[in-house]
């Protein structure tokens, strides 16, 4: 099992610990940039005020997942 770190645009040096299979799925690395951005949006809907990074990633991940 791989193990990588994500800084999340808006966050205050928070780091995101993903463990998975590797990540060098064909969608992956996409897939982690679709989310990021999303979360990037939401922070910035929600007037870009910090301390909710982590809440935004979730929300993200949910919409791009669609689940």
């Amino acid at each position: 099992m791989s193990k990588r770190t994500a800084k999340q645009p808006g966050s205050s040096g928070i780091k995101r610990v993903i463990f998975g299979t590797g990540g060098n799925g064909p969608n992956a690395q996409d897939l982690q940039q679709q989310i990021a951005l999303r979360a990037y949006e939401l922070y910035l809907e929600r007037g870009a005020v910090d301390g909710r990074a982590e809440d935004d990633w979730f929300r993200a991940e949910r919409e791009v997942r669609g689940q």
